[in-house]
């Protein structure tokens, strides 16, 4: 090293620089040079020219010496040279010429530029590191910057540069903690920390990273609890809370949540909603019944995906249709539809794990479908096809109890035929006895509903040839005119037996026929009063008619079409005061006064009707005022109040055209502002266009300013 910037090394140095290059600093984003590299350069340059031009005026003296004298001497001697002095000085000129443009091309020929990755760094000037480490710099990756503050760090602390190089290893160390904070925004954590932490201890950037550490992780742990807690939501169907919980990630302070995480979860609260939609219809199909119902519910279910948050609730529900079509399957088996049966079985899906029941089914309703016969031989084969359903099977058990049955019903088939060749004679005796017989096969057996069906016709048979006479009489008294002597003949035949249906149908007849007579006059009477206008007299004289009167139904419609008038008479007054104070603008008191009329009024439902049209209008109104008094503030969240406000006017409200236009002007008005704040703080300019609802006129602007202005961010 010589003077204060030192010559460098030939043999580290590199063979030759560009002209006119600078040396960059990693804190200017353009290559700006930094103060007193360029100098260094400069000199060392300098230097590599002389030394160039000093080895090329030394090479013909070396090339000569480097020749035996006898060979010189020989050669001298051969050589023939001219005498004539113009060529003499024609080779002079040529050769003082050529020399002159040789010198001129060595003087400005400059070194090539270093191979910094090659070079051997022990021996390399404070020069060479510093622009190599430049070079590194330049690349903006924690590694290269790294390797630029380790090769200007090796310096000694008392180098002429040391100012120069502690202010580079500055900048390059805040480098790298901006290139964690840009990591840490693309959603990488772990290497965001481990670039921090490789910011060497001595710089003033080292003492940031902790804190900067602790802010990241915070922000980090914050973010996974919200996606977290959306994840929990969503798996217990709560959309509109994951939803609400899903936009907390749009504040939480780092790019890649409120970015790329909350489109993921809004994609996946998305696909959850409609997984959800699919397992609510399957299950309004399922509760609705029925082989095509159960088969599009089975399709809806099949279609939620093994990722989707419902597939184990999707799996389980699989296995419920399977069940319900088995059920269904059994159902047609019990009405005795075989084919049907066995078509139901087969389309239940293995998902439904359900093989082996089915398996065991089809045994079943082949030896059912054999023991519909229903002689004793069509019952042992039936026994015989189902024991082939071992007990290993799921449906043994049910086997069993078949095979159990069919065993009784043998019995009880041939105690009903004992039974009705006893009943063939058809005398009371012989009736009763087989009765007696066939009460053999008590409750719970197999052909009980038989005997039983066999026994009541017996007993119809004995019980009318005994009350046949009373029947008869009755209708002899009847036609005789004697209507309460038939009654009461007729109501000597008790309850339960075979003729007492028959018997009341007559009474009923005649009872009827005497009271028509006796309550005709009064209703009539009730009818000329409500023709002359006294409806209070025709109601009160109606009511005389008592209930379960054969014309109290008749004399009921009448007493309630009356008092209908009545009431509509009393309180059509209430009802036209109400409108016209409605028409006024006077709405509170017009629903007062139509309040009056009472909930048992005949004019009740009509009044409600206005009343509900009255109270929409007073509360669209109110809604519009409380909207105009937020938006009066101007600022992006009132004015976003004022919108949520107006989104709340029913479409049936006389309000909610003026709703409609002031949502688009408060919506445009906060896409002005956002547009106002961009220039200045985009972040704030698209916190503030978010606001703008989807149902405005300014939101499809706003959406396409906000995908400008988060690119511009992330450049």
């Amino acid at each position: 090293m010589t003077g204060n910037h030192g010559t460098p090394d030939r043999a580290s140095e590199p063979d030759r620089f560009q002209p006119n290059s600078r040396l960059p600093h990693p804190s200017q984003s353009r290559g700006a040079p930094i103060q007193g590299v360029t100098d260094y350069r400069a000199d060392y340059r300098a230097d590599c020219r002389a030394d160039l031009m000093t080895a090329e005026a030394t090479e013909p003296t070396r090339s000569i010496r480097a020749t035996p004298r006898r060979l010189q001497s020989t050669l001298f001697q051969r050589m023939r040279l001219p005498r004539s002095w113009q060529f003499w000085a024609i080779t002079l000129t040529i050769a003082f010429s050529g020399l002159g443009i040789l010198s001129a091309t060595a003087l400005f020929r400059l070194p090539s530029l270093p191979n910094c990755p090659a070079i051997f760094w022990p021996t390399a000037s404070a020069s060479l590191r510093m622009y190599c480490a430049q070079l590194a710099a330049e690349k903006r990756t924690t590694r290269d910057l790294l390797r630029a503050i380790s090769l200007v760090n090796a310096l000694p602390d008392d180098h002429p540069l040391r100012p120069e190089i502690n202010r580079n290893i500055e900048a390059w160390s805040q480098e790298i903690l901006t290139l964690g904070e840009e990591t840490f925004h693309a959603g990488d954590l772990d290497k965001a920390i481990e670039m921090a932490r490789s910011i060497p201890k001595d710089t003033t950037a080292h003492g940031l990273v902790e804190d900067r550490i602790t802010q990241w992780q915070t922000i980090w742990d914050k973010a996974s609890d919200i996606y977290r807690q959306a994840e929990d939501a969503l798996k217990a169907q709560k959309l509109r809370q994951a939803f609400q919980i899903a936009t907390q990630l749009l504040e939480v302070g780092n790019e890649y949540w409120e970015t790329t995480k909350y489109r993921e979860l809004n994609t996946l609260i998305t696909e959850t909603r409609q997984d959800s939609n699919k397992l609510d219809k399957a299950k309004g199909l399922m509760e609705q019944g029925g082989l095509s119902n159960l088969l599009a519910a089975l399709k809806l279910v099949e279609e939620i995906q093994p990722k989707s948050y419902l597939h184990a609730k999707a799996q389980l529900m699989i296995a419920d249709v399977g069940r319900s079509m088995l059920d269904l399957a059994e159902a047609a088996l019990d009405r005795r539809d075989y084919n049907e049966a066995l078509k139901i079985a087969e389309q239940i899906p293995e998902k439904a794990n359900l093989q082996e029941e089915v398996r065991d089914f089809n045994l079943i309703a082949e030896s059912q479908s054999q023991a519909w016969g229903g002689t004793v031989a069509d019952l042992e084969a039936a026994i015989v096809a189902a024991q082939r359903i071992k007990p290993d099977r799921p449906l043994y058990g049910q086997a069993q109890q078949l095979i159990s049955r069919w065993q009784l019903e043998i019995q009880d088939v041939a105690i009903l035929d004992r039974a009705r060749q006893i009943a063939q004679a058809g005398t009371a005796g012989d009736l009763r006895a087989a009765i007696a017989e066939a009460q053999r096969i008590s409750f719970g057996r197999p052909r009980q509903e038989e005997a039983e069906a066999e026994i009541d016709r017996w007993r119809s048979q004995i019980q009318t040839s005994e009350d046949q006479p009373y029947l008869d009489q009755a209708e002899q008294y009847a036609n005789l005119g004697d209507l309460q002597a038939a009654i009461n003949e007729a109501s000597r035949i008790s309850p339960g037996r075979a003729l007492y249906d028959q018997a009341s149908r007559r009474i009923d007849q005649w009872t009827s026929q005497i009271q028509r007579s006796q309550d005709q006059p009064q209703l009539d009477q009730a009818r000329q009063l409500a023709n002359a206008g006294d409806l209070a007299g025709a109601i009160t004289m109606a009511r005389q008619i008592g209930s379960g009167r054969v014309l109290s139904t008749e004399a009921q419609a009448d007493i309630e079409r009356w008092s209908q008038q009545l009431e509509e008479w009393q309180d059509q007054p209430y009802l036209e005061q109400a409108r016209q104070l409605a028409r006024q603008g006077n709405i509170a008191e017009a629903i007062s006064v139509a309040e009056q009329i009472g909930a048992s009024r005949s004019l009740y439902e009509t009044a409600q009707a206005e009343i509900q049209q009255w109270q929409s209008q007073f509360q669209g109104q109110d809604q519009l005022q409380q909207a105009y008094n937020a938006a009066k503030m101007g600022t992006p969240a009132m004015l976003g109040a004022a919108i949520e406000i107006a989104s709340q006017i029913a479409s049936s409200s006389p309000a909610y055209a003026e709703a409609d236009r002031m949502i688009d002007q408060w919506s445009y008005q906060i896409l002005q502002i956002a547009e106002a704040q961009s220039a200045s703080n985009l972040p704030d300019a698209i916190t503030i266009a978010e606001r703008i609802p989807p149902n405005s006129a300014a939101y499809a602007t706003a959406q396409r300013n906000l995908a400008s202005w988060r690119q511009m961010r992330r450049e």
